[in-house]
């Protein structure tokens, strides 16, 4: 007796700007689109949809938010086989504004904790996020649920190889600043005004060595409590804070 196919849940890819350029690459190609609006920022889309041979549905915008798990979609989201992942190579060819700041996940496997560093990344002005193609959770259907809106906003990268990675981005201009429980070095002593890239580790063993070793600076957030440690999402929400705050306020940590 045959085993029943596992279904998957749709994903979905929301906003004007991140549709588009889904609809553009059409690559994973797209199964549907679905808008709740009909004015000219969305003709082009229409468009674009017809010439693809893109089936395009009009929902009422509170059905349209169901859909989508947000309702951070601006009236359109189109239905797709894989997510869109943005090309880090032509981030990287775009140089250090393209990438300043960067979140960086080794590993991650709970989409819990990706979606919830998603969210903040966006929240705090990240330039993207960038995570391993293998052993690592990827942008799914629950992820962009608990990213609120997010993955619309926000550039995800994958790499093949992300110590390799990790090397190119030095290249280009970022300093690696991995969270680390052993780091010599309070967040709050560093000066994060510089361009870079936050590296935060996976949910149990923090840091793959070889990462660990790519990193320009290992700093550890200190805390006064009787807990010793953050989860990966609030580790990673705490350090986003602190790179927004000197940012904002024009001066750097003191040394």
């Amino acid at each position: 007796m045959k085993s029943k196919p596992r279904l998957t849940e749709p994903l979905w890819v929301a906003g004007i700007h991140p549709v588009a350029a889904a609809l553009e690459a059409n690559q994973p190609p797209p199964l549907e689109l679905v808008t709740c609006r009909g004015d000219a920022r969305v003709q082009p889309l229409l468009e674009l949809a017809a010439r693809r041979r893109v089936p395009v549905r009009q929902l009422p915008q509170d059905a349209l938010s169901r859909l989508c798990g947000s309702d951070h979609h601006q009236g359109v989201a189109l239905r797709v086989g894989d997510f869109p992942y943005a090309d880090l190579a032509a981030a990287l060819a775009r140089g250090v504004p393209a990438l300043d700041p960067l979140v960086v996940l080794d590993c991650l496997h709970d989409p819990q904790n990706l979606g919830a560093i998603l969210r903040s990344a966006c929240f705090f002005g990240a330039a993207g996020a960038l995570i391993p193609k293998d052993r690592s959770a990827a942008v799914t259907a629950a992820v962009i649920k608990i990213a609120a809106g997010a993955t619309a906003e926000l550039p995800v990268f994958r790499a093949t190889n992300l110590a390799r990675t990790l090397d190119d981005l030095k290249a280009a201009g970022l300093w690696v600043v991995g969270l680390d429980l052993e780091g010599t070095q309070s967040l709050y002593d560093l000066d994060l005004t510089m361009p870079l890239a936050l590296v935060v580790g996976n949910e149990q063993q923090g840091l793959r060595r070889l990462i660990r070793e790519r990193c320009d600076l290992l700093a550890n957030i200190p805390g006064s409590g009787k807990i010793q440690s953050l989860n990966a999402a609030n580790a990673a929400a705490a350090a986003l804070a602190e790179i927004m705050r000197q940012r904002r306020s024009g001066l750097a940590a003191r040394p």
